[in-house]
């Protein structure tokens, strides 16, 4: 397994230098990959969710397929929530998941990648306008004999929440600066009203996978054959984000930077016309009338 990781990461690696180098050699036109161009099958690291979390999808599927895990340790970090099918998400601000290991199965307990591990899944977000950020820790505890599935329970003196939970799905979307992310599912949430079973996609950037990187995974669920899970999927909505957590978010990207210089060249630049009218108003005042020296003043 590890073997495969650093095989995975070479790639990645490689992949990055390559068009990196053909970018900065002016090379002629260098297409942008698509995060499945890493696969023969570029599917592979899609799939329905397990039979122990809701078997009614595999029933429905008519292609039986292999799927490709992510790395070990891919999802441990912090994670924006970027789409979602659940509705009461859709008023939630700046919703946030954060995912690290707790405790190997091991006795005695020291993390492993070897073993099945107990998660921490703490959840963060705020409503509307106001700026507390509401926190729900819980915990993941792996299903037997599954992959990437869990039992997610909040404890019961916060609110008693569980369901079961699995990972559907992961990349990197190569539009946006190559940005990890994941699918998650969960089925129908016990002790928590108005929530119900739905899918998300958690980006480590804000706002999360592009619009095109959204509409090929939604053609590799239509390959997989159920169509009420991709119906599910493409009846997702973008989350509300406004910004003011995303420096809590580890990847931010080139164009991050851009951005953000952009923002405070226009702030400068808008700082300077604001002290030239201030000064300008100043210099009409005194000199009330004198057109000349006004016109001087402007062109200094």
């Amino acid at each position: 397994m590890l073997e495969a990781s650093y095989t995975f990461l070479a790639m990645i690696k490689l992949s990055v230098a390559q068009l990196a180098f053909a970018t900065f050699a002016g090379a002629l036109t260098v297409s942008v990959p698509s995060p499945r161009d890493l696969f023969d099958d570029s599917c592979a690291p899609f799939r329905l969710p397990p039979q122990a979390v809701n078997g009614t999808y595999l029933d429905q599927s008519t292609v039986g397929q292999a799927w490709i895990e992510p790395p070990f340790g891919f999802g441990y970090g912090k994670w924006a929530l970027a789409w979602t099918s659940i509705e009461e998400y859709w008023g939630w601000s700046n919703m946030q998941n954060e995912w690290y290991p707790l405790s190997s199965t091991v006795t005695g307990g020291h993390v492993s990648d070897l073993h099945a591990m107990v998660i921490a899944d703490v959840n963060s977000f705020q409503l509307g306008d106001n700026n507390t950020i509401i926190t729900t820790p819980g915990t993941d505890t792996p299903l037997p004999g599954q992959k990437y599935a869990w039992n997610y329970t909040i404890p019961a003196e916060i609110m008693a929440e569980t369901d079961n939970t699995t990972w559907v799905g992961w990349g990197f979307d190569f539009y946006e600066q190559g940005a990890p992310y994941f699918v998650s599912y969960d089925a129908s949430t016990v002790g928590m009203k108005n929530v119900s079973h739905g899918v998300s996609i958690y980006s480590a950037r804000e706002r999360g996978p592009s619009d095109r990187t959204v509409a090929e995974i939604a053609d590799c669920y239509d390959k997989l054959g159920s169509v009420v899970f991709a119906d599910l999927f493409r009846s997702m909505q973008r989350t509300p984000t406004d910004g003011r957590r995303s420096n809590e978010l580890s990847w931010r990207g080139p164009s991050a930077d851009v951005e953000n210089q952009k923002k405070r060249n226009g702030a400068v630049r808008g700082v300077s016309a604001a002290v030239a009218s201030i000064n300008l108003e100043k210099h009409v005042q005194v000199q009330d009338g004198d057109i000349d020296n006004l016109m001087c003043y402007c062109k200094v």
